[in-house]
């Protein structure tokens, strides 16, 4: 009987890794069942499941981690006596480059028996993206293998092993490219009886440990073990490498079709896992759910066997029913749908998915309502598109995660080879790169442009989207109005024409309480002048007591040029002082401010706040632009800077209170005043841009997140009305055409209009301050 070793070889990923490759080692297993059942004697080498398989970064490969047991354990498994080796070949090994671990692994097995046949198979099970390249150029890159199987290869294993044990290593190595099983009941149960169990699911365990993902949408953990329950995909979708021998140069040349394992065997080989101790199976199809009936036998057969699922693939959502959904609850972690686009044209006509987007709607209202986490896939950047139609989709995605809770993954579009998404690329002139590894180039690195984007764009449109799914995770930051008593009389306030008002100290307390339950940790005091309120000091204190863990006051410190004030607020608790400079000089700041002596007495508290805070205590100071200080802007950073400050805030007008077009300064002039300070500045202090549209300053993005953080903002005013800012401030911004193709239109909330400014509720009666506190709070702090 001649033996055969199977060796699944330790791999090197992108720490962004597409795919599973934990899981990547389900076709040596297929493989090693069909040739034991043909006759031979087999090895099964799974560098995944051996003793001491685990994560391994290296600090010469910075972005990349080794997964597996190490190279020397699993060439030293490799029985001498093996007649022939077969090795796994993956995605993961960057075809069609020559990767250095597998090159060292087929050259110390050459070096060993120079005289054996090494065959390198991709072992292709369905589920996991194919890289197509030709097989000449594979074969160029192992110059020690002796024959190259492709794609599917149960069909031709027995033969070709058979051939090659009686012939011997060919002289010059050959590629087969087999036909794809017709039957796939004929197939044995993967040989999961070779497998070292308890290793395999140590080795996930170490996975988890090594990435330190905080959230995995389908974990490995709770011994966990792949399955396919069918093969291919009977869709055309642009960018899928499923079905790979449907295609040639990316040109569909045959029907896409998809064969289904039966539930009598479905049934064996689940029974088998969990016989063995699996107790979560990760089914790997192309796309589950394509058939009725097969997706109800699949859910009542996981429901037999006791146990939980992933579909990390995803279903379709048009083909999702109630019934399915009620199955899922309990054992699925998290339901994943495609949409691709948010655009119903691009969808049609550029994707080719055949899918109306209101069945995404539909899913996710389903998945709400049975409170099954769902996860929804997109992609930016196909041939074909516009940048209108890329803010279709992100704003299809913000929605959808608004309204349902459905979280959006958006990627970037990625002309595998050997897709018709890659020969579409080539066709509009677009040379497809060269990379060393596509998996980062999902998230991290666009790969096409045409003439209505750049990759330039591409990074801006998703950078712009992912800031804003993290502010809309939820407020993290409570703004407490503590009284509207002022000393200065700004040209520009907000709330200076309201009643001079401190705020009920019980009920001010009974909201930060509120809040706190709520989760929230950051807290800012404002006003006003919040100097002002007797009771400061102590609602700081307070406020640290309960659980706040950074609590801010914004001021004009002019109360802190009393050096024992200034020491009471910088020993009270606070983690921050943000003070209000309005001018480098006494005549601007006046101006500003409306009061002579307020220059002095701020940079006098000022003085008090850097000599008397204790270490932990961030000192700032903030500005708000006018006509009148604006030109001005650099000499206030420098006069920032030499007070000793490190944190300068840059803002500009809100259209409130008595900020108007009489007080704006151009815009534009603002902006280039704000990015030569930047400029000049930016290695010397944290400076943050509040209240501007992106397009006012290119190539700055980073430092205009003011917008970004209000929308996790929450503004308690001193009435003890509750609104969240962003909504607050996006009443008096508008959309105008030049928007529509913006790479920041999904956060940006549009130009302030300057004129016509309402006036907050001027007058606040005495038993507005005592009114009980509402139980619910605005959104979109919390989603339904």
């Amino acid at each position: 009987m001649s033996r055969i070793a199977i060796v699944f070889p330790p791999i090197r990923v992108s720490r962004d890794f597409i795919d599973y490759p934990y899981f990547a080692d389900l076709g040596a297993l297929q493989a090693a069942a069909v040739l034991r059942a043909s006759g031979f004697e087999v090895d099964l080498v799974d560098a995944l499941a051996m003793e001491g398989a685990t994560l391994a970064s290296h600090d010469d490969d910075a972005g990349h981690v080794w997964l597996g047991a190490p190279l020397g354990k699993v060439l030293a498994r490799v029985s001498p006596e093996a007649d022939a080796v077969l090795v796994a070949y993956t995605p993961f090994h960057r075809p069609p480059l020559r990767d250095d671990l597998l090159g060292k692994l087929l050259a110390g097995l050459a070096a060993h028996r120079p005289d054996r046949p090494l065959v390198l198979a991709d072992l292709y099970q369905s589920g996991q993206h194919v890289v197509d390249v030709p097989s000449r150029e594979i074969l160029a890159a192992y110059p020690e293998v002796s024959a190259l199987i492709r794609y599917e290869a149960e069909g031709v294993l027995a033969q070709v092993f058979s051939d090659l044990v009686r012939r011997g290593r060919p002289e010059e190595p050959f590629a087969t490219v087999p036909e794809e099983p017709p039957r796939l009941d004929d197939l044995p149960l993967p040989a999961w009886d070779l497998v070292d169990l308890p290793a395999y699911f140590a080795f996930h365990e170490a996975m988890i440990r090594g990435l330190g993902r905080p959230h995995w949408a389908f974990p490995i953990d709770g011994q966990s073990a792949p399955i396919l329950t069918s093969r291919g995909c009977p869709y055309r979708c642009v960018h899928c490498s499923s079905n790979p021998t449907a295609r040639k140069d990316g040109e569909l040349i045959a029907p896409k079709t998809q064969r289904r394992y039966s539930p009598a065997y479905l049934d064996r080989l689940l029974g088998d896992l969990a016989a063995r101790g699996v107790r979560r199976v990760h089914l790997l199809d192309e796309l589950v759910n394509v058939n009725e009936r097969h997706f109800d036998a699949v859910l009542d057969l996981v429901e037999k066997h006791d146990l939980r699922f992933e579909i990390p693939n995803g279903v379709r959502a048009d083909y999702i029913l109630p019934r399915h959904v009620e199955a899922m609850k309990g054992r699925l972690t998290t339901l994943s749908v495609s949409a691709e686009s948010g655009v119903q044209r691009v969808v049609d006509e550029v994707v080719d998915k055949q899918l109306d987007l209101g069945a995404i709607r539909e899913a996710a209202k389903l998945a709400q309502k049975a409170a099954l986490p769902m996860l929804v896939h997109f992609m930016i950047g196909l041939p074909g598109e516009t940048k209108r139609d890329i803010n279709g989709t992100l704003a299809f995605a913000l929605d959808l995660f608004e309204e349902t809770g459905a979280f959006p993954s958006v990627q970037f579009a990625t002309p595998l080879p050997g897709t018709r998404l890659g020969a579409e690329a080539k066709k509009k002139g677009r040379a497809l790169p060269v990379v060393s590894d596509w998996g980062p180039r999902f998230q991290q690195a666009p790969t096409i442009e045409t003439d209505a984007f750049t990759e330039d764009d591409l990074r801006r449109f998703k950078w712009t989207f992912d800031q804003r799914i993290g502010a809309s995770e939820g407020p993290k930051k409570v703004i407490m109005n503590v009284t509207y008593k002022c000393n200065n009389r700004c040209t520009f306030c907000a709330t200076g024409t309201r009643t001079q008002f401190d705020g009920d100290l019980d009920r001010q307390r009974e909201l930060l309480v509120k809040y706190r339950k709520l989760g929230v940790t950051l807290l800012d005091f404002d006003g006003g002048e919040p100097t002002l309120n007797p009771n400061l000091v102590r609602l700081v204190g307070f406020a640290r007591r309960i659980g706040y863990e950074r609590v801010n006051v914004t001021t004009n410190a002019r109360m802190s040029s009393y050096e024992d004030y200034a020491k009471k607020l910088v020993h009270s608790g606070v983690t921050s002082i943000l003070t209000s400079i309005h001018g480098p000089d006494a005549q601007t700041h006046a101006q500003n401010v409306g009061v002579a002596e307020a220059f002095d007495q701020t940079v006098a508290g000022v003085k008090n706040f850097v000599r008397l805070a204790p270490p932990g205590v961030e000192l700032g100071a903030n500005i708000t632009l006018t006509k009148s200080n604006h030109k001005k802007l650099h000499d206030v950073a420098a006069l920032v800077f030499d007070l000793g400050l490190r944190w300068f805030n840059i803002q500009f007008l809100t259209p409130f209170g008595r900020a108007t077009s009489s007080v704006c300064p151009d815009t534009s002039a603002a902006a280039k005043e704000t990015m030569r300070v930047i400029d000049d500045f930016r290695d010397r202090m944290k400076i943050q841009v509040i209240n501007l549209p992106f397009c006012f300053m290119p190539g700055y993005e980073a430092f205009l997140l003011g917008d970004m953080l209000k929308l996790e903002r929450h503004m308690l005013f001193v009435n003890n009305e509750e609104v969240n800012l962003f909504e607050y401030l996006r009443e008096r911004r508008v959309k105008k055409p030049v928007c529509e193709a913006c790479p920041h239109e999904v956060f940006c909330g549009g130009f302030y209009e300057l004129e016509d400014v309402p006036e907050p509720t001027w007058l606040i009666q005495p038993e507005d301050l005592v009114r009980p506190i509402a139980a619910d709070v605005p959104r979109p702090f919390a989603r339904p």
